[in-house]
């Protein structure tokens, strides 16, 4: 039995992010995610869920992945329809035996910071 590798994973990530149910064979039974909007944890099933609810996500561009020690970093950016301004998001995946284990998802708008 081979293990999936951090990179592997993190290339799947970004492209899970165009069809989110390829999330269900990249993260472990159990796994949870974490967002910055609403600050609970939910299940990977109740996140894939809620984005079938709003119709999908919006197109991502400059998507990109930092590999670390426990896991890795995707960050990329979007400008949601709903939302009318262009969003930043950074993930924070925890890996275990070549399955994400935990997603922290930090989302934030962009803006001025001279405002």
């Amino acid at each position: 039995m081979s293990q999936t590798t951090n990179e592997v994973l993190a290339r799947g990530w970004i492209r899970a992010l165009s069809n989110v149910d390829e999330f269900y064979e990249l993260c472990a039974p159990g796994c949870e995610v974490w967002h910055s909007n609403d600050d609970r944890w939910i299940t990977v099933e109740e996140a894939v869920d809620a984005v079938h609810g709003r119709g999908g996500l919006p197109e991502f561009d400059d998507s990109r992945y930092t590999l670390t020690e426990k896991g890795f970093f995707v960050q990329t950016s979007a400008t949601p329809e709903a939302a009318g301004v262009r969003v930043h998001v950074v993930q924070a995946v925890a890996t275990k035996d070549g399955k994400a284990i935990s997603v922290e998802e930090y989302v934030g708008p962009e803006m001025d910071i001279a405002a």
